[in-house]
This record gives C-alpha cells, sequence and structure tokens, in this order.
C-alpha cells in the first residue's frame, strides 16, 4: 500500500508548487457555481466533500498509525474553515486574480512571524525571496486598474488579510502535528474532518438548492476532491520536510495561477505591471525551492508513526 510520503516527486518543494497550482485553479473553478450559491455554503459543501476522500484514505493506506484527536488537530481543523470563508469572500469582492493574491501573498508574512516566535527563523536565501515575492505581489495588485473588474476593495482585502492569517496558523499547526509524530495522512485527514464537521454551520443556515443544477455538484466536486483531496495530500508531504515559512512563500505560486485563469478563462483585467509582478514572483519561488533543503523537519524522517 502507499503511504502519504509516496505522493508527489522526490523534491518536497516540487510537491507543494503542484498543490499551490491546484489551490490556484479554486476560484475559476468556483466561478462556475450558480449565481444562487453563496459563498459559505461553497465553502462548506467543498469542505465535506474534501474530507471523506482523506479520511477514507487514511483508514485504508494507515488504520494502524491513526492518532488520536488532540486540541491542536481541532484547532487546525477550525482555522481551515475559517480560511475557506475568508477565501471566497475575498474572492466575491474583489475577483478571483486580486481576491487570492491579498489572501496568498499576507500568508508567508505571517507565517515567518510565527516562525521567528517559535524560534524558526528563515534564512537569508528564503527571507529575501521571499521580499522579492512580496514586491512582486505588491505589482500585481496595484498594476491592476481601478475600474477593472476584481479592482481594489476595503472587504475584499480585509477578508483576504483574514484568510491568510488563517492560512498561516493552520500551517503552523500542522507542522507541529508532523513533528511530534503525525503522518501527512492523519494530519490531513484529522484537520479536514474537524473542518468539515464545523462547516455545518455554514451549510445549515444556507441555500443549498444550487446543488440540484447541473454545474452545482460538478463544481464542488472539483474542489473537493482535486483542489483538497489531492492537493492537500500533496502539501502535507512538503511541510512535513520543509519549514512552515518555506513551504508558504512556495505557494505563492497560487496567485500567479489564479491571475493568469482570471485574465486567460475569466476575462479578468490584469495589467503589464500586473504580469511583470507574476514573473518577479516565479522567479523568487524558483529561489526558494531550489534552495530548500531535504529531510530540513526537526522531526527528522517525513513521517513518523505515532506512539
Amino acid at each position: 500500500m502507499m503511504s502519504g510520503r509516496h505522493i508527489g516527486t522526490t523534491h518536497p518543494s516540487v510537491g507543494v508548487v503542484i498543490a499551490s497550482v491546484l489551490f490556484g485553479t479554486s476560484g475559476t473553478a468556483r466561478s462556475f457555481a450558480p449565481e444562487t450559491a453563496s459563498s459559505l455554503s461553497i465553502a462548506g459543501v467543498r469542505l465535506m466533500v474534501g474530507a471523506i476522500p482523506l479520511l477514507a484514505y487514511g483508514m485504508v493506506t494507515d488504520r494502524a498509525g491513526r492518532p488520536r484527536l488532540r486540541v491542536d488537530a481541532v484547532a487546525a481543523g477550525l482555522a481551515m474553515m475559517l480560511f475557506q470563508v475568508c477565501f471566497f469572500s475575498s474572492m466575491e469582492h474583489s475577483g478571483v486574480a486580486v481576491g487570492t493574491m491579498v489572501t496568498i501573498g499576507s500568508g508567508p508574512v505571517i507565517a515567518a512571524a510565527l516562525d521567528a516566535v517559535t524560534g524558526r527563523r528563515p534564512s537569508a536565501r528564503v527571507a529575501g525571496a521571499l521580499f522579492a515575492a512580496l514586491a512582486g505581489l505588491v505589482m500585481l495588485v496595484f498594476g491592476t486598474p481601478a475600474d477593472a473588474d476584481g479592482g481594489f476593495s476595503v472587504r475584499g482585502t480585509a477578508s483576504g488579510f483574514a484568510a491568510g492569517a488563517c492560512y498561516a496558523v493552520y500551517t503552523m499547526l500542522c507542522k507541529r502535528l508532523l513533528e511530534s509524530g503525525w503522518s501527512g495522512t492523519w494530519t490531513m485527514a484529522w484537520t479536514f474532518t474537524v473542518s468539515a464537521v464545523s462547516s455545518v454551520v455554514l451549510v445549515v443556515p444556507s441555500s443549498t438548492e444550487w446543488l440540484g443544477t447541473p454545474s452545482g455538484p460538478v463544481t464542488v466536486a472539483y474542489l473537493g476532491l482535486v483542489t483538497i483531496s489531492v492537493a492537500y495530500l500533496l502539501y502535507a508531504r512538503s511541510l512535513s520536510r520543509l519549514s512552515g515559512s518555506t513551504v508558504v512563500t512556495l505557494t505563492l505560486v497560487e496567485p500567479v495561477t489564479a491571475t493568469s485563469l482570471g485574465a486567460l478563462v475569466l476575462g479578468e483585467q490584469i495589467g503589464v505591471v500586473s504580469w511583470l509582478g507574476a514573473a518577479i514572483v516565479v522567479g523568487a519561488l524558483i529561489v526558494v525551492g531550489s534552495g530548500a533543503a531535504l529531510g530540513s523537519s526537526p522531526a527528522g524522517a517525513p513521517e513518523h508513526r505515532p506512539g
């Protein structure tokens, strides 16, 4: 049987980049849902759909290694649920491209601050690349014309920063679980199970009639299975071998993906300065990815079984 550590390619940075590309398709996929579908209901149903395969995968491939649910996992699951809500709200008010850029752009700064607080200061190489990537993200955001679709929105920007904070906290907590001996498979399975259960509060008050339309089930199936189940198993594999700030920095490929799809598929207006910013972000990611050390997790091996 395959375990979580065999998913992906040899170098851990590649796994998180592939996962981030999949993350970057979320906004475009969400745009194909019926107009009657609220961000809250989509976020809730998406978590429910994505959690089931993760839990089933853990039971099939690593039933004996299943750890007991603990406070860190519950907190991580709640952070992920809040991330979904704030993320989709940001895209709803700022557009797919800008909403994703603000959300993921703020994540590395918060993650680096959390790493510093916990004694994991990023290397000079990562810090320099992060600075360049953030400069590129500023160009991405402000290079979009103010009167274009997906322009600046106070509410959308605030939601994006809130989502970035939730994502950084989720990453930090998952890293802690991995270092304590949890496998990547069960880290994702338990945290998303908590997210799915807690998301009931989002779905129950919301209308779910949109699930009866032709595009509704297809949209949430893609969002749940591809952008959660598959993507987060790859993400966990990388997180178990890299520092939290490095992983979150590499996820900056997500806004580049979202920007490209927003322009090419949804017709969102993206200026030349924004495209130049995207190129700078990609260059910074290459620097971080090529310099990421294997087996950098203090836990030692990519995954350990809990005792």
